[in-house]
């Protein structure tokens, strides 16, 4: 678990003191295991912590509660999209064996794939790049953030088209529908979701 530092430092006072829960005392040794530098910083600043450029702060165990659910809203932001960004990544490789021939199934044209391989490339990308994104952050993503940028992605993958033969084609909808129905549907329920979290962000933050 790759903790962000500022992260770590709001828990080091709980942890010099003697008064942090097991589970912050296990995210910071963890820590100190990945970053032996840091640590030997942190232990020679002691309950002031002025090496590191932190003012001084009390073992408050609010404030110990509230670091450490920031630093686990931090890590499943990242870790969930980083899962999906894989799961993405390895659906352009699958295949079948077929009278002895491996059949890539998302480009085969015999499967219909043929034309939503970029499709599939596209969501790799997406979520490798939101990973990354959440990755840069110090603070939780808001949720209702996460599920507009997922509803706008989905909404915008089901209204792709190619031109054929002068006439407009949808991507997801030619031939077989039942990705594209799939797809449209995943993306409504996106945005019922986004909304309702944004109602409670709002209701919360008056």
């Amino acid at each position: 678990m790759n903790l962000e530092r500022e992260v770590i430092v709001d828990l080091l006072p709980a942890y010099f003191s003697g008064e942090a829960s097991a589970a912050t005392r296990a995210l910071v040794e963890e820590y100190f295991r990945e970053h032996p530098d840091f640590e030997a910083s942190a232990r020679r600043a002691g309950g002031p912590l002025e090496s590191l450029k932190i003012p001084a702060l009390t073992a408050d165990k609010e404030k110990e509660k509230l670091a450490l659910e920031r630093a686990r809203l931090v890590t499943e932001t990242r870790s969930s999209f980083f899962w999906l960004a894989v799961i993405s990544t390895l659906m352009l490789f699958l295949f079948r064996i077929q009278n002895g021939k491996f059949i890539w199934i998302v480009w085969s044209s015999a499967s219909g794939g043929g034309s939503r391989g970029p499709i599939f490339i596209a969501m790799a990308v997406f979520f490798w790049l939101f990973y990354l994104y959440a990755r840069s952050r110090t603070t939780p993503l808001p949720a209702h953030t996460k599920f507009l940028w997922m509803a706008t992605f989905y909404s915008l993958l089901a209204g792709i088209f190619k031109i054929e033969n002068h006439r407009i084609v949808w991507v997801l909808f030619h031939g077989d529908p039942s990705a594209g129905i799939f797809i449209l549907a995943f993306a409504a329920a996106l945005w019922g979701i986004y909304f309702i979290q944004r109602w409670k962000f709002r209701r919360t933050n008056k």
